[in-house]
């Protein structure tokens, strides 16, 4: 952004100085600022759309922007969300043309699936932490099953370790991947 502030500056203060009625060419690639600042916020206006339209598609949707043509990419749940967030998109003020590029998949996460799942790897941190001090050992639940990867010194760690995280409340399964030998 503040690169892009900069060039918006220089490019004014060029055009002030007056000495010259010819366009300096611009390197391959560059655009002026202004598209750049006027893409970023319509960015923000669509993702502001479609949060507003359907909070999970905040966490599961991307959205890109080029001179007023918007690209929706990610999944969502169902065609009726699909049909929604293109409609949204296209409600957005400067948006000339929408790319809809989302894909249906009844397994796409929902936001507070999302956020309870982080809510329980923290769960599963605190107890492993509770029970043996720090670890070089990571946790990523996802749906309520969580992996663990990483190594310990010994096997007892490690029991202790997949213990802790099979008895943690929401657990449905544990996926063990820590190495024993040097963490």
């Amino acid at each position: 952004m503040r690169r892009a502030l900069a060039l918006a500056a220089a490019l004014l203060l060029a055009s002030c100085t007056g000495t010259s009625q010819q366009k300096m060419p611009q390197p391959f690639g560059t655009r002026p600022a202004t598209s750049v600042l006027k893409d970023a916020l319509l960015i923000a206006e669509v993702k502001s759309a479609l949060t507003a339209a359907d909070p999970d598609s905040a966490a599961t949707v991307g959205v890109a922007a080029r001179d007023g043509v918007v690209v929706l990419r990610g999944r969502v749940r169902d065609a009726a969300t699909k049909s929604k967030l293109a409609g949204a998109a296209r409600g957005s003020s400067g948006v000339v043309r929408v790319v809809d590029e989302l894909r249906i998949d009844p397994r796409a996460p929902q936001l507070r699936q999302q956020v309870g799942d982080v809510a329980l790897a923290a769960r599963v941190e605190t107890a492993i932490t509770a029970q043996l001090g720090p670890q070089n050992v990571s946790v990523h639940v996802d749906r309520g099953v969580a992996t663990l990867t990483g190594a310990v010194a010994d096997r007892k760690t490690k029991a202790t370790i997949v213990t802790a995280a099979r008895g943690t409340s929401g657990i449905r399964n544990v996926v063990d991947r820590i190495r024993v030998g040097q963490p």
